[in-house]
This record gives structure tokens, C-alpha cells and sequence, in this order.
């Protein structure tokens, strides 16, 4: 179901920026989620959401809910994008599917899920970059997240970095979306292939083919790895926050991509969800020129997939396998 209307409220909308929402069944993570939202109160709101799983019988009920309770909490002067599914397509394709919805209409804007709890100043952020950036092809997407928390070394309010970056919380332009291949045509391009193991190393390219391999196969738009995809193939940047501003709240028994229990995971991939947000001031700091942040990159690497010996021996598989089997021995 599509709808289309604008919403009369009692407060004016904030910021002239396109948000998209997708959200499903979890009502607590969701109103967590929207709250941002509100408060920062953009001038058009896209909504998605899935149909019901049939195998789920609480889903009707829940995601009715869900729905009642977003469009009531909408209390600005915005206009409203609603595309409800009927049936259930999962999170892939779903995601591309609502993404390709909104950047249909709009040349710009923000996607928001319902486990990513963004700061007030993550949505003037964006908007100010969002226009900044529109004609710079050199520009991939802006992140919400630094892993690192607070990156220090920059002198400034973001950087760019090529390997960098997070979907929890992210903005783009319709010309970035528009270049996105869904066949991964260039995986059967040997030259264009050797070129980009060369620039990202045999260690990630082994894990990046494999992904899209997969995905591929699987018959079903996933765009984190179509997203992925693109910014290998055509070299661009990533914005990344000086300071991070983005929470993931999306550990719990309904979760779709993760474990159910925060405690599982090793304790380096922990401290990636549920991090402190941070508010930027304005008016912001701009960088003087576009460089790869090498260095940033480099902490990021040790930081989720440790130094040389943690990889070698495969000590963070190791580490959760042992988590989970305390889990089954303490049932």
C-alpha cells in the first residue's frame, strides 16, 4: 500500500531534508529510534515497512502497532511517503527496495533504521552535506557512525576515508543510487578484478568476492554489498563524523542479522553497539581537501578485526564460539 499526505502539526518542520524510516515489528526499538526522528523534524518523511512473516503469528498485531504508533507520534508540519508492504520480502530486498522508493522522488536524502538511535545534529549534518557535496562524484555517502568513538587527530567536524564508514545511520544522493549494479557485472572483469585486490589486499577481496558471490546467488537485492560494490569500483569517499552519532539498538530475540544476546559476540565487536552519541556544533569545521584518512582506516582495521595475530588464529571466531557454548552449558 502507497499513500501520500501532509501532515498539519503543531510544531513546523526544522530541517528541508528527506528521511526514510524503515521499520517492522519491534515497537520498543522503534519509538527509541523515531524519537530522533521527531525531535529533529524533517520537511518529508518516508516511511517503509515489511509485510508480516508467515510463519510469525504475533506479526499482524505487532506490526499494526508498530505503524499506529509512529503515525502518531508524526506532531510537525511535514509531508508523509507512506509504501506498506503486504506481503513479507525480508530485510533484503526490502532495504533496496524502499531506498530505490525514495531516491526515485528525491535527489538526496537520509535513511534511518529502526535500530539506529541518531543524534538531534546527525540530521543538520547531513542536510548541510548533502548540498555541499551534491556535484562532488567524489562522495560516496555520509555516515553517521565513527567506530572509534572520537577521532581525535582531525582537527576538523568529518573526513573522508575509502574503506571507512558504517549503514547505521547514513545520507546519499540519487546519483549514487542510480550507478548501483545488482549483477555485479564487474566480478567477471578480470583486469578491473586484479586492479581492485591490488588496492584492498587478497584478506578483504577473498571476503568481498565471496559476499557478493553469495548475495548474487541468493536472487535477492542485499545493497549493503551493491553499496559496497559501487564505492569499490568507483574509487569514492566516504564522510565520516569527527564524533560518532549513531547507537545500534538491534540486539534482541526478534533481531533479523545478529545474534540475540550482546554477551555472544567478542567483547571488540560489543563495543560497536549501544555507543555513547555525540552532538556536533555549528556552524561545522570543514576539511581544507579531500584525502583518504589512512590512519583512521588503519585504528578501524585493529579495532574490528585485530592485529595480525588475532586474524591469523581466528581468535575473535574462537572467542564468541566460546561465549556461546558457557550460554548453552549455563541453560
Amino acid at each position: 500500500m502507497k499513500e501520500t499526505l501532509h501532515v498539519s502539526g503543531r510544531y513546523p518542520s526544522e530541517v528541508d531534508v528527506a528521511v526514510l524510516f524503515l521499520f517492522f515489528a519491534r515497537e520498543e526499538q522503534t519509538v527509541r529510534s523515531f524519537k530522533q526522528i521527531c525531535k529533529a523534524r524533517p520537511s518529508r518523511l518516508y516511511l517503509y515497512q515489511d509485510g508480516p512473516r508467515f510463519d510469525h503469528q504475533n506479526d499482524v498485531k505487532n506490526i499494526a502497532k508498530c505503524r499506529k504508533t509512529v503515525e502518531a507520534m508524526i506532531d510537525w508540519d511535514c509531508d508523509v511517503y507512506k509504501f506498506y508492504q503486504e506481503k513479507n520480502f525480508g530485510c533484503d530486498p526490502s532495504e533496496f527496495i524502499s531506498q530505490k522508493w525514495m531516491f526515485s522522488t528525491e535527489e538526496k536524502g537520509i535513511v534511518i533504521e529502526d535500530d539506529d538511535v541518531m543524534s538531534i545534529s546527525f540530521f543538520r549534518f547531513c542536510k548541510e552535506l548533502l548540498d555541499k557535496y551534491e556535484n562532488d562524484t567524489r562522495i560516496n555517502m555520509i555516515c553517521g557512525m565513527n567506530h572509534l568513538g572520537v577521532y581525535e587527530e582531525c582537527p576538523y567536524d568529518y573526513f573522508f576515508s575509502q574503506g571507512g564508514g558504517a549503514i547505521w545511520g547514513w545520507a546519499s544522493w540519487r546519483r549514487v543510487i542510480d550507478q548501483w549494479d545488482s549483477n555485479y557485472t564487474l566480478l567477471d572483469d578480470e583486469y578491473n578484478m586484479n586492479i581492485l585486490e591490488a588496492n584492498i589486499g587478497a584478506d578483504r577481496m577473498k571476503g568481498f568476492v565471496s559476499t557478493c558471490k553469495r548475495h548474487k546467488a541468493s536472487g535477492r537485492e542485499h545493497y549493503e554489498s551493491i553499496f559496497g560494490y559501487n564505492r569499490y569500483f568507483n574509487s569514492t569517499f566516504n564522510i565520516v563524523p569527527k564524533k560518532n552519532m549513531t547507537c545500534n539498538i538491534g540486539i534482541a530475540a526478534e533481531s533479523t542479522h545478529s545474534v540475540n544476546n550482546i554477551t555472544l559476540l567478542p567483547k571488540k565487536v560489543r563495543c560497536q553497539l549501544y555507543m555513547e552519541i555525540h552532538e556536533l556544533e555549528f556552524p561545522l569545521k570543514h576539511p581544507s581537501c579531500v584525502l583518504d584518512e589512512k590512519i583512521y582506516k588503519q585504528k578501524l582495521d585493529i579495532l574490528l578485526r585485530g592485529n595480525w595475530i588475532v586474524r591469523t588464529f581466528q581468535l575473535r571466531r574462537i572467542e564468541s564460539f566460546i561465549y556461546r557454548m558457557i550460554s548453552l552449558f549455563n541453560k
